[in-house]
């Protein structure tokens, strides 16, 4: 294997979600329900350390339950501190409040402001570590295969969705080699906006035609197997609700209601 290949093979790993631990075998449908409760309770936080704890349990469960590697935890949540930095400091330095800390042209940093928005900056937090335990946990032809049969979802809607997911990486892969055959052929970059422009039309009419091409394919198919879009028909994957996804409700719901009513 070329160390182009074994670079692009171990990437894909990174990105395959983790399926094999306690939270990657509970019903995508339950655990997607199971999140976005968390992330209603968490608005009724009104104080930064109640906040703080309950951001605490998505990162537990991710670090224990999901097995997910602190590292790999860390790199992809790590680009949103900035927004976190950045929602703290304006709620903090603009925001409303009697309790002066420290005042500067402008500036005004007080008790109130700078405690609203920890709290706003750690709901955020919170909220984005829901997403990467449910993403980095989740495999998209199981979350499509629970919405149809679970949520009774169209199938016409739950395939296109299907398709759009697997079609980001296959576009991913495609702009790489457009990009790689345009360097081999000694395409020149033109410098400034104009170079800009071509670029990007170099590159978006090739990805577009692909595009067609396998949108194509994948109606043939579906057409060629009778697919008709209606929910009248039979799974080869049936996605059930069982004990471990009473236990994750039990564990999810349990734990941020005690955080709430005791903290």
């Amino acid at each position: 294997m070329s160390t182009g290949a074994a670079k692009l093979h171990r990437r894909r790993e990174a990105c395959m979600p983790e399926t094999n631990s306690f939270v990657g075998g509970v019903n995508p449908s339950v655990k997607l329900f199971l999140h976005l409760l968390c992330m209603i309770l968490l608005v009724f936080s009104r104080d930064p350390w109640t906040t703080l704890v309950l951001l605490a349990v998505p990162v537990i469960i991710t670090l224990t339950l999901a097995k997910i590697p602190l590292k790999t935890f860390i790199v992809r949540v790590s680009p949103f501190l900035v927004l976190f930095l950045s929602t703290t400091w304006v709620l903090a330095a603009y925001g409303k409040g009697e309790t002066v800390w420290w005042e500067w042209a402008w500036i005004r940093i007080t008790a109130e402001g700078l405690q609203n928005g920890l709290n706003i900056g750690l709901r955020m937090m919170a909220f984005v570590c829901y997403g990467f335990l449910f993403t980095a946990t989740t495999d998209v032809t199981k979350l499509v295969m629970s919405l149809m049969q679970q949520c009774k979802v169209s199938p016409k809607f739950a395939y296109a969705l299907l398709a759009g997911f697997r079609f980001l990486p296959l576009f991913k892969e495609e702009y790489a080699q457009i990009k790689a055959a345009h360097r081999v052929r000694g395409v020149a970059r033109v410098p400034g906006l104009r170079g800009k422009i071509q670029g990007v039309m170099r590159y978006t009419i090739p990805l577009l035609a692909q595009g067609i091409r396998k949108a194509e394919r994948v109606a043939v198919a579906l057409e060629a197997r009778g697919f008709d879009g209606t929910l009248n028909r039979t799974f080869y994957h049936q996605m059930t609700v069982g004990r471990r996804d009473a236990l994750y409700l039990a564990l999810l719901v349990v734990t941020n209601l005690a955080v709430l009513l005791l903290l």
